[in-house]
């Protein structure tokens, strides 16, 4: 238990409410570094290092709630969902955990090394792995659903939106992948090298990489919108919030970039590296810098300035994970830190950047997907009302099953393209006819016809 020491500092009620913004409530030293992302959730931290394990610790005072031994160095971010923790290991697996005891429910043997951080989403696990390849498992058993095949190694963590998996890869490509097939729906060449992870937010995609750019790709198409140059590696991942984009680069400087255009809003200098990726909560960004400063900053996110910050012992490449009025970050002198944050945070951070974007953001859900149900034969689903020109409908689903595509091309010029699908059990759905709009079936810019045989169904249409 030599490693297993608990520094708890200002836990007597009088002394927390005296703290201020920026002072350490208690740490927690490991055996190794600890470059993991830590993830929040139900009152406890769940972080991983390098001595190979990962750590369950109470969130209000670090003390060790349980510890779990992989056969290799942790620097995956846990992600922590429906009483379970996902994580990977150096020693290639990725790990499925009993959030609250610890005990091992499963374990998936990868052909390398597994970085990223996992992403659980509609009951699948998605992570990359060193042999190059993105996964998608059951998450309640571990079977492989399905994999990809990169064409180089993917250290990136997944972002899941709109029924799709967006992932970068060390052949410097973005690719956007089928939630449910794993098929691609395309990629986009960044740069031959390291790909961090990406974040999606607003039908869009942000992405760095070791061409020294931040770029903005359209997630419909990957059509490139706009790059920003920051003069060096951007090695840390985008955070999304409101209008703007949070990022850091290798040249010490934290931006803040206009969402839409990659204009530079303000940026801030560290003096130090910043491979941390940034946390946006009630108003501020919390990031970490490396050597020499080895500090965890707050700065106003409207303004840039810094608020405050901590200088821990050693790097902090550990991203923040913001919750309850706490900072809780990792550092390579091996110890995890809480600090005060301040008002206005959340109350959970279940995964790496809070969320299954990977934006970073603890702005509001985006709304739930509006529920369609559906009558045995023909359906008209007019209740999307009508819909814009070239405007693409992206995230439907059958009762969370197969995905389905549909769009209304080019109104303005006159040209009108319908897809029409039936859907039947044991087949998904499949198309039944195309159509110029010249049939009297079809009815522009009121929607599209499904065919179903099966009674009881539902069409889940995402904002």
């Amino acid at each position: 238990m030599k490693h297993a020491m608990v520094s708890l500092v200002l836990l007597s009620g009088a002394a927390l409410l005296q703290a201020a913004p920026g002072d350490l409530v208690w740490s927690y030293q490991t055996g190794g570094f600890v470059w993991s992302s830590p993830a929040v959730s139900g009152g406890y931290v769940y972080v991983g290092s390098w001595d190979g394990k990962v750590y369950c610790l109470d969130a209000a005072t670090g003390a060790q709630a349980w510890s779990y031994a992989t056969g290799g160095v942790v620097r995956s971010s846990p992600a922590v969902d429906a009483g379970h923790v996902y994580v990977g290991s150096l020693d290639d697996n990725v790990y499925c955990l009993d959030a609250s005891s610890g005990a091992l429910v499963w374990s998936y043997a990868t052909g390398g090394d597994v970085l990223c951080s996992p992403a659980v989403s509609g009951g699948y696990v998605y992570f990359g792995s060193w042999d190059g390849k993105v996964y998608c498992l059951d998450a309640s058993s571990g079977a492989l659903v399905w994999s990809y095949a990169t064409g180089g190694q993917v250290i990136s963590s997944p972002a899941v939106s709109g029924g799709y998996v967006y992932v970068g890869s060390c052949d410097g490509k973005v690719y956007c992948l089928g939630a449910t097939t794993g098929a691609v729906a395309w990629s986009y060449d960044v740069v031959e090298g390291i790909l961090p992870s990406t974040a999606v937010s607003g039908g869009y995609v942000y992405a760095g990489g070791d061409n020294d750019h931040v770029c903005c790709l359209d997630a419909a198409t990957g059509v490139l919108v706009w790059s920003y140059d920051t003069g060096d590696d951007v090695y840390s991942s985008p955070a999304v919030s409101g209008d703007c984009v949070y990022v850091g680069s290798g040249n010490g400087n934290v931006y803040c970039l206009d969402a839409a255009t990659g204009a530079r809003v303000w940026s801030y200098d560290t003096s130090a590296i910043v491979w941390s990726s940034p946390a946006v909560s009630g108003g501020y960004v919390y990031v970490g810098s490396a050597y020499p400063n080895n500090k965890v900053h707050c700065l106003d996110a409207i303004t840039g300035v810094e608020v405050w910050s901590y200088a821990a012992g050693s790097w902090v490449e550990s991203s923040p994970a913001v919750s309850g009025g706490y900072v809780y970050v990792g550092s390579g002198d091996n110890k995890l830190y809480c600090l005060e944050a301040g008002p206005g945070d959340p109350g959970e951070w279940p995964m790496f950047r809070h969320d299954l974007q990977r934006t970073g953001s603890t702005g509001a859900a985006p709304p739930w997907p509006e529920r369609i149900d559906l009558a045995l034969g023909w359906n008209l689903i007019g209740a999307l009302g009508p819909l814009d020109s070239a405007r693409e409908l992206r995230n439907c689903v059958i009762d969370g099953g197969s995905e389905l595509r549909w769009w209304d091309d080019a109104v303005a010029a006159g040209v009108l393209q319908h897809e029409v699908y039936y859907y039947s059990p044991g087949y998904g759905y499949r198309v039944l006819c195309t159509s110029g709009g010249d049939d009297d079936s079809f009815q522009p810019a009121r929607g599209y016809w499904l065919l179903t045989y099966e009674p009881g169904l539902a069409l889940l249409v995402g904002p």
